[in-house]
């Protein structure tokens, strides 16, 4: 028997998906071979069945193309591994599953540790180059990740025929929505457990892997100690974000859909070439969190595996599912199933997910992947509002809403408080009474001299009050201004002391919080100054106001995606209301994210526009020409972004200019006008090319900068232009620029570990852009984020000695 036409029946075998199709197609296939029907058969049974958390099967659907269907193989040899046998140092103890195109064997390890694992290995027979290919590059993308969430990969290796394998942390659980059913979980224990699998799913999207599989089946929950722990398996059709997770070549056909229908997103299904990013696993966390609310996926089941090819596409297209509130009234036949394995009687699931779940789950699945969240990290932040009883983001707030909202977190102080006014109430209306009859009692003149002393009274008590704010806000402006000049002078830890004993003298203040943040920042303290700023915002300093220049590429650098998208938003929303053009300062923090909320062309032709208006390096002038590089000023500013230059730079203009760092308060108030660095508006231009996908331009405007001999900090340049060049195909150009940002970097960490504490060779947020962007270049030229550099940790450590002595 060909083992070619073996599998190749079997590959087309797939795309058929009632048995009546299938039986018919193995017919014609076959012929009078009852033999190789078998043996066809026998492949199609295991790829159905393989139910293991290691290997459950993924299909890939797609029409018959005799022409794509290439069975170029790699090995012709039939060798099985059995119970028992030594691949390398593991000993396989028993096969625990088994799917089309893999084994899986729990493994004995015997050096140089013992201990019990799994052990996946390509099937014989099936090792076509496209097979290959998609194997390794599952057990590529489980070896870039790291979360307790995740299954972990120990080793890969080859066995002695030539096939590849991978070992792996072995999981014995069973699939998330049986798990919930058979421990009867309530609806807010579900949700735990999903917000765990979107932290997991999180995890790998900032490793650059899309799962592309999520269903129930790849979910796994198992137990350790007692309580239930997540496990999210098979990367088996991941893919790589703006990297590649092996070097054979993995050929997704034309026409093909990857992923299992009842979970896959529009995009994937659409099949047209729109690429697949991050947001098609928003969609499938979506579905299963559906599923766990309401026990069935969004489209029924049996009318999904009977409908036709084109009609399969349609329905996950085009049509709308219900809300999950809508599907367990019409559950039916279901209700009393659902019963037994919830908390409470069935007619009470749609009062429970009625409202919030169900605009968290119908966002999730929208068909346009732009209105869906923007990560797994916010999907799972919108869950944990719902369960704190704050206001979701997937709701339009109204203030009924809202008041609902603080009703269910409140609900002792609100019953205590209308307890209180009853009795206020009560007590009134007694008052009240007894005051009528006293009146009709007494003298009018002796009533209205009482309602006089009274009405003194309480206007002393109001004046006392404003006094007593006044004095707080004089005393926490005396420590302001006191620890500015302590900050001017160099003195960290008595400026500290003061912006501290001003923020506790006055907590809504927010011009303490914003000098101590500046302080903390410019020291290089990034996570407290960032949570200061954040308190800031909040408490109302404007968010185009000068001082705040940075503060975006600080949320991001700390990982606060929350803050960062709330301010981009309030920048927006000022400039709406203002009708003002969007400043070069605001392009440069939209372009920071790698997926701007901002239109991408928009902001390359805003920057455009601006970049016209800039003064050409040409035309700096003599009175302009910025200090020599390492002429820096050591000393502490008062936390404005890009430091006090007195003495360096000429009066009225930083060397970095308005964009870099913005000038003195008091020039500020002189002139409103001040001219941005030809090289650095050049460079965030660069930069809105990049992420508008315009490579070539972007190449250009960053040679440009980098030409620009003028701008002491040009070498900031190298990050977003190495990755330029690496999605422009110059590959090697690309490492030359990679490697010069990775000097230019490792200098400057010299430079701020040698000097006075709060060194930097430019402003901090140049600094902090540089690390954001070199981080990303790293992942997307060498497939991993850049390590740990101990000079940062020797740094803070100092910088908080220095300010807290």
């Amino acid at each position: 028997m060909s083992e070619v036409t073996e599998k190749s029946i079997f590959l087309q075998a797939l795309d058929h998906e009632s048995a009546e199709a299938r039986d018919q197609f193995l017919a014609e296939a076959c012929g009078s071979d009852d033999k190789l029907q078998a043996s066809v058969r026998q492949l199609l049974n295991a790829h159905e069945t393989a139910d293991n958390p290691l290997d459950a099967p993924v299909a890939e659907w797609r029409p018959v193309d005799g022409d794509l269907l290439e069975d170029t193989l790699i090995t012709e040899t039939a060798i099985t591994e059995d119970e028992g046998t030594i691949v390398d140092s593991y000993r396989l103890m028993e096969q625990i599953g088994e799917g089309g195109f893999g084994l899986v064997f729990v493994a004995q390890q015997t050096e140089p540790v013992r201990r019990t694992v799994a052990l996946k290995i390509l099937k014989p027979g099936m090792d076509t180059k496209e097979v290959v290919a998609r194997f390794e590059a599952e057990r590529q993308a489980l070896a870039m990740m790291d979360h307790p969430n995740i299954a972990a990969v120990y080793d890969a290796g080859t066995t002695e025929t030539g096939r590849p394998y991978f070992v792996m942390e072995l999981v014995r659980g069973i699939a998330i929505t049986k798990f919930c059913d058979q421990q009867n979980l309530d609806i807010q224990a579900r949700l735990e457990l999903f917000i765990t699998v979107c932290q997991a799913v999180q995890h790998a999207h900032q490793k650059g892997i899309i799962h592309r599989d999520i269903k129930p089946s790849n979910v796994l929950v198992t137990s350790h100690d007692g309580k239930p722990v997540v496990k999210v398996i098979d990367f088996g059709v991941a893919k790589a974000i703006g990297q590649r997770l092996t070097d054979k070549t993995i050929y997704t056909r034309f026409t093909a859909m990857i992923g299992t229908p009842l979970y896959m997103s529009p995009e994937q299904a659409e099949m047209s070439g729109l690429d697949v990013d991050t947001r098609s696993d928003i969609y499938s966390l979506g579905v299963l969190l559906y599923e766990l609310l309401t026990g069935t996926t969004p489209f029924d089941g049996n009318r999904m595996n009977s409908a036709t090819y084109d009609e399969l596409r349609r329905i996950i297209k085009e049509e709308e599912p219900p809300r999950p509130s809508d599907r367990l009234t019409t559950l039916g036949k279901l209700a009393s199933t659902i019963e037994t394995v919830r908390t409470g009687p069935a007619v009470k699931f749609p009062h429970l997910v009625r409202g919030d779940l169900d605009w968290i789950a119908m966002k999730a699945m929208e068909k346009d992947r732009r209105r869906r969240y923007e990560s797994a990290g916010s999907l799972a932040a919108d869950v944990k509002r719902y369960l704190s009883n704050d206001a979701i983001e997937a709701r339009p707030p109204s203030q009924l809403y809202r008041l609902k909202k603080l009703a269910r977190r409140n609900k002792v102080v609100l019953i205590t408080a209308s307890l209180v006014a009853m009795s206020l109430l009560l007590g009134i209306g007694i008052s009240v009474w007894q005051a009528a009859k006293a009146i009709s009692e007494r003298n009018a003149k002796e009533v209205a001299l009482r309602d006089a002393v009274q009405a003194e009274n309480e206007a002393t008590l109001a004046k006392r009050q404003i006094e007593e704010f006044a004095d707080r806000l004089k005393q926490a402006n005396i420590l302001v201004t006191s620890g500015r000049a302590h900050a001017d002078a160099g003195r960290l830890s008595p400026a500290f002391s003061d912006y501290t004993a001003a923020i506790e003298v006055q907590p809504n203040y927010y011009n303490a919080w914003l000098e101590r943040a500046s302080l903390q920042v410019q020291v290089g303290l990034w996570e407290p100054a960032a949570a200061d700023f954040a308190r800031a915002l909040k408490l109302g300093v404007p968010p185009n106001n000068p001082a705040n220049w940075g503060i975006a590429q600080l949320f991001l650098y700390t990982g606060d995606e929350e803050n960062y998208r709330d301010y981009c938003k309030s920048m927006l929303e000022l400039a709406k209301q203002n009708s003002a053009t969007i400043s070069i300062a605001e392009i440069r923090s939209y372009v920071m994210a790698q997926q701007p909320i901002v239109d991408t062309t928009e902001l390359a032709s805003q920057a455009e526009y601006l970049l016209s208006r800039a003064s050409h390096p040409d035309r700096y002038g003599e009175e302009r020409r910025p200090p020599r590089p390492g002429g820096f000023d050591n000393r502490i500013s008062r936390g404005r972004p890009g430091g006090d230059r007195r003495g360096i730079d000429p009066p009225g203009q930083s060397a970095m200019g308005h964009l870099l760092g913005p000038p003195r308060g008091d020039d500020l108030r002189r002139s409103r006008r001040v001219d941005h660095p030809f090289g650095a508006v050049t460079y965030i231009a660069g930069l809105a090319h990049y992420r508008d996908g315009n490579f070539p331009k972007a190449i250009e405007r960053f040679r440009e900068a980098l030409n620009d001999q003028g701008w002491f900090a040009r070498n900031i340049v190298y990050p977003g232009f190495a990755m330029a060049l690496h999605r422009n195909g110059q590959a090697e150009e690309a490492r030359e620029a990679f490697a010069r940002s990775a000097e230019s970097i490792s200098g400057w960490t010299d430079e701020m570990l040698n000097g006075p504490v709060g060194t930097m060779p430019f402003p901090w947020f140049d600094w902090i852009e540089v690390k954001l962007l070199h981080a990303e270049a790293s992942v997307l030229l060498t497939g991993f984020m850049p390590a740990d550099d101990p000079r940062m940790r020797q740094i803070e450590v100092r910088a908080a000695a220095a300010i807290r002595e």
